[in-house]
């Protein structure tokens, strides 16, 4: 028996040196886990926050190339109330995707 005890106080004794070696190299060192932790929320917010700014600008952006196609093919002039009615379509259709899209978020 005293040599089983011995032979685990050894190998606890040789976890502890290990264990403030790797220390010593940065393996363990709690304020790096702590600040990757934090960069990855940081990292998880803006690409939550890039994701919603491209759901409201998107059909913005796809109504004004509609617009200009059609006034480039169809329209000899411009028309200013047409613009105006696609951007609100896109608005409300970026909105409308934006809360559909938050509402889903669990």
């Amino acid at each position: 028996m005293p040599e089983k005890e011995m032979k685990e106080g050894m190998t606890e004794e040789r976890k502890r040196k290990i264990y403030e070696l790797e220390k010593k190299l940065g393996r363990h060192n709690e304020s790096k886990k702590k600040q990757m932790e934090e960069n990855h929320k940081l990292l998880k917010y803006f690409v939550i926050a890039a994701n919603m700014m491209y759901t409201l600008v998107g059909p913005l952006v796809l109504m004004m190339g509609l617009y200009f196609f059609l006034k480039k093919y169809l329209f000899n002039e411009d028309k200013p109330v047409v613009l105006i009615i696609f951007l609100f379509i896109g608005a409300f259709t970026g909105y409308w995707s934006l809360i559909k899209q938050i509402t889903n978020i669990k």
